[in-house]
């Protein structure tokens, strides 16, 4: 009888084997890397959109508490509108709405301000800000409170509806508060976004 000979992996055989590991093992890394990845886009596409949604929600805020009280910017004589709205004013790098708001709680009158607070929205370094000033007619050499909304920002444009003309017009300079607030905000994760805001009261 012959004995029967143990016969182990040949080196090919190991060199095979070690390939085929490799390979699953890049195989199954890259899986993980793209599925890593893609959780880190979808969670920074969710932060964006989070921010945006804040944003929107500030301004509508804001739109609600619009104070019948004339616009005055740095000292200037008061305007004859209760927004003031231009291009490239307050270090804008677009368009800017200048306004007063009702609603700035002072519990008790304990700060030193009134409840009216001087806004204005502008973009700076492709950032949305909002600027608050503490006095309701900010004094020249003033510094605001300034708060970022929203980034990546290229360019904003304000609309306002006119009842009476039933039509949205780029500019007012009407006496009273207008129907409708257009913004459109050029960004860069979002494109074009547009949101029209009712005022209420607006034109009554």
């Amino acid at each position: 009888m012959h004995a029967r000979i143990a016969q182990g992996f040949t080196l090919i055989e190991m060199l095979l084997a070690i390939t085929i590991f490799a390979l699953l093992g890049v195989a199954g890394f890259n899986i993980l890397s793209s599925t890593t990845t893609a959780n880190d886009i979808s969670m920074q596409h969710g932060e964006k959109l989070a921010q945006l949604q804040r944003a929107m929600l500030i301004i509508e805020r804001d739109f609600s508490q619009l104070s019948r009280r004339s616009v005055r910017i740095m000292g200037e004589a008061p305007q004859h509108s209760y927004l003031s709205h231009g291009e490239l004013i307050l270090d804008s790098d677009s368009q800017v709405l200048a306004f007063r708001r009702n609603g700035w709680t002072n519990p008790n009158n304990l700060l030193p301000r009134s409840e009216i607070q001087s806004v204005a929205y502008r973009i700076v370094e492709e950032n949305l800000e909002r600027m608050h000033f503490l006095h309701p007619d900010p004094v020249k050499g003033e510094d605001p409170k300034e708060r970022v909304l929203l980034e990546g920002v290229e360019a904003i444009e304000f609309e306002f509806y006119d009842r009476k003309t039933k039509s949205w017009v780029n500019k007012w300079q009407q006496p009273d508060l207008p129907a409708g607030i257009s913004i459109s905000l050029k960004t860069l994760d979002f494109g074009e976004i547009k949101r029209v805001f009712a005022i209420a009261g607006g034109e009554s």
